[in-house]
């Protein structure tokens, strides 16, 4: 993370990309959920990291710079951008597993998919639907551009990782619904052979929490594992619950 300076004296918290550097030759690519950064991912990169294991966390399209971006970004960016990170860490490295919150989740099914290659994916808290009630299910007005919401409050890991824009295009929201519509398709899902560790909590307000189980049946990897604890909230990678889901993780990698 760091600190953009903009003209009259204010200075804007960015998200940089973050890699680190493992030693077992095995490489992760971890992709934040739509609205926050790379840094969101970082506890979870570290944890991987102390395993031997190669972490990058990337930034979606449109985030990570200016709120502007996220005004003309779509879903075949979000797609696009993951395709890239994905084929620069495959040039590197012979395994190459791909994980991801939310969105990066849904781009970690729509990658492996699309790439049988892959070694394995960590779809976390990956919405097939989204719970109403939501800043992202809401209904904006047509002169409603952006959506504000403040980074002021934070707490905890969220304080130091959860770093987003605090202006958000409200138009990015149905770039998302189109992506949640192309995982819905039948035989996408299906398509899936590689192992595969499905997370979410039971108690997640955000996503459906009826997607990880649907998602967990419709793959056709042999080697797969569903993980959904009574808590841990959408961003499980920040909460409590994060300790549990990263040792699972790290474990079925290691079995892998």
């Amino acid at each position: 993370m760091a600190y953009l300076y903009i003209r009259g004296g204010f200075y804007m918290q960015t998200n940089d990309q973050v890699f680190f550097q493992g030693n077992n030759n095995k490489a992760v690519l971890l992709i934040h959920g739509i609205t926050s950064g790379a840094a969101q991912m970082i506890p979870m990169a570290r944890f991987l990291n102390d395993y031997g294991y190669s972490v990058w966390c990337v930034n979606l399209a449109g985030h990570g710079t200016f709120p502007e971006e996220l005004l003309h970004t779509s879903c075949e960016d979000f797609i696009n951008k993951a395709e890239y990170d994905y084929q620069y860490l495959k040039k590197h490295f012979d395994t190459v597993y791909v994980g991801g919150l939310s969105t990066g989740g849904c781009l970690s099914l729509y990658l492996a998919a699309k790439h049988p290659e892959i070694a394995g994916i960590i779809p976390i808290s990956s919405p097939l639907r989204l719970l109403p009630g939501t800043f992202m299910t809401d209904t904006y007005p047509p002169e409603q551009i952006y959506f504000h919401r403040p980074m002021e409050g934070k707490l905890g890991l969220f304080k130091q990782y959860h770093i987003h824009y605090e202006d958000i295009a409200v138009a990015i929201f149905k770039e998302l619904e189109r992506l949640m519509a192309i995982l819905r398709e039948d035989g996408l899902i299906e398509k899936i052979n590689c192992p595969a560790i499905v997370i979410q909590a039971k108690d997640d307000a955000v996503a459906d929490p009826s997607s990880a189980p649907e998602i967990y049946k419709r793959l056709a990897s042999q080697k797969k594992e569903l993980y959904t604890p009574d808590y841990g909230e959408h961003s499980i990678v920040l909460t409590e619950g994060r300790h549990e889901a990263f040792r699972r993780t790290a474990m079925f990698l290691e079995s892998i």
